[in-house]
């Protein structure tokens, strides 16, 4: 449970950190492409607003242009009261031409571009000439103000129910060439009289940001249901592997290496675990201390290979003769160990002189008949009230009697030898 917690940690926690990752760089590209959009159409409103400018600057410096009257184009009415300016000529053939002053030149070039659908222009002021057109909207007052009070170009998106719109608002400064027509007006030559108002319209461009919007999530969600997944298989890679190594590694902290028996630290934990449950259903418990005869003359004679090739087979024995229920021990370097659970003295010292026997039959097989092995056991029963090394230390009492006595042969601590 606790290597799932920590991998489900992990999983987490990198999911987490990928997230903030992924979204902080999808939301950086995000803006900026907004930033560049925004900033391409203000680049554009400026550059209209400087087209403007020099159109008006080249006719006021021409003073003004003069263009042919037919339907629908007529003398401007303002024009014609202002005294001493003409207004209105006549060529060799007799057409009439009529005065367009930059104002006016400036709002027939907005009605065109209004027309085309492409942008409007026109001239605002907070005392315009012509009331009736050039007074401004509340944005366009709001922004005069500001250009009076030193701001240098204002701007905005305007949401309207006509679409949505760019507004853009930069200052037209007054010049001796504009006394002609503004000279009543009592500009100094440098004030701000008005300012020139573009508006943009940016439906598609809106379009096309939403569209972006789309494709950054759906880039996002692609990005991050990939690395999900990875991160997925990665950890349930690692689970599995980490499940394998920590279960090899329960195996080596409880087993020995060479013979696949329990070792010496399990066998001490198990037999606490025997006697507390003989404690509680009083059925009888034994244990068994075997050791194979002469085994340092086996290392001598035929090298530590067959050595622990012979310990192998010992092992293998004593394991097929014992109970499921039984436990087998290697517990010294060829001393092992048996608990003999619901099992009494005499059925454990008839258990253990069948190990005898198998292991003396076996044994031989090793090498072709050049080898032949033998063991001693001692055996004990647990009497009650004693501790774990108190009942193994008999079992190896009657161990070492057996050895005494000859070898090859079973013992308890009382009885000299016990062999069917």
């Amino acid at each position: 449970m606790r290597k799932q917690g920590f991998v489900t940690t992990f999983m987490v926690t990198a999911l987490v950190i990928v997230a903030l990752v992924l979204s902080g760089t999808f939301l950086w590209f995000y803006l900026r492409t907004e930033k560049l959009s925004m900033g391409l159409v203000h680049q554009q409103a400026q550059t209209l607003f400087r087209q403007i400018v020099l159109t008006q600057r080249w006719i006021t410096q021409h003073g003004g242009v003069f263009v042919q009257v037919l339907p629908g184009v007529d003398p401007n009415p303002y024009l014609t009261s202002l005294p001493g300016l003409k207004v209105t000529i006549k060529d060799e053939d007799g057409n009439l031409y009529t005065l367009r002053n930059p104002g006016l030149a400036t709002r027939e070039i907005s009605q065109l571009a209004n027309e085309s659908g492409l942008f409007t222009v026109r001239i605002t002021s907070l005392k315009p000439v012509n009331a009736l057109k050039n007074s401004p909207d509340a944005f366009e007052r709001d922004a005069l103000l500001k250009l009076e009070n030193g701001i240098k170009e204002v701007s905005k998106v305007d949401r309207t129910a006509n679409g949505v719109f760019y507004r853009y608002v930069a200052p037209l400064y007054y010049e001796t060439t504009c006394n002609r027509c503004h000279s009543h007006q009592g500009y100094n030559n440098g004030d701000i009289r008005g300012g020139i108002s573009i508006s943009i319209p940016m439906d598609e461009l809106v379009d096309e940001m939403k569209l972006s919007r789309l494709y950054t999530l759906l880039g996002f969600i692609v990005v991050f249901g990939t690395m999900f997944l990875i991160l997925f298989i990665i950890a349930r890679r690692f689970m599995r592997e980490l499940a394998v190594a920590q279960g090899e590694l329960e195996r080596s902290a409880c087993t020995d290496s060479l013979t696949g028996l329990f070792n010496r630290k399990t066998a001490e934990i198990r037999f606490r675990e025997e006697i507390s449950r003989h404690g509680r259903s009083g059925e009888p418990l034994s244990c068994l201390m075997l050791d194979v005869d002469h085994f340092k003359s086996v290392n001598d004679n035929h090298g530590h290979q067959i050595g622990d090739m012979a310990l192998v087979e010992v092992a293998r024995i004593v394991s097929e003769l014992s109970r499921q229920a039984d436990a087998v021990f290697r517990y010294g370097g060829e001393e092992f160990l048996i608990l003999l659970t619901n099992t009494s003295l005499q059925s454990a010292l008839i258990i253990a002189d069948r190990m005898r026997i198998k292991v003396e039959e076996d044994t031989a097989k090793l090498s072709d008949g050049a080898l032949s092995l033998t063991i001693s056991c001692g055996v004990a029963e647990y009497c009650g009230n004693e501790s774990v090394e108190k009942l193994i230390g008999r079992a190896d009492a009657a161990l070492y009697r057996a050895k005494a006595n000859g070898r090859n042969r079973v013992c308890t601590e009382n009885a000299s030898w016990f062999s069917l």
